[in-house]
């Protein structure tokens, strides 16, 4: 099974959306909100070289956003 790592904020309706989706098609993740530690926001920066958030990563590949072309992206990537 795929796992990936996302980086999200409480509050954000990307991050929550982006959330449903990975539990709609069976993807298993761990959830790093970066608003937790100055640690997780530093670890964003050295994934994705930004704040934004949700960040998506799946075996290596980093994915921004969580708009029709990262969900595109994803779904391809995760064979959903």
């Amino acid at each position: 099974m795929t796992k990936a790592t996302i980086y999200t904020a409480t509050k954000c309706p990307h991050s929550k959306r982006l959330k449903e989706f990975l539990t709609e098609n069976g993807v298993d993740f761990e959830d790093k909100c970066v608003l937790d530690s100055q640690e997780l926001l530093q670890e964003l920066l050295e994934v994705s070289d930004q704040r934004a958030v949700p960040v998506t990563v799946v075996e290596g590949e980093v994915f921004v956003g969580f708009g029709r072309r990262a969900e595109r992206r994803l779904r391809r990537k995760l064979g959903a």
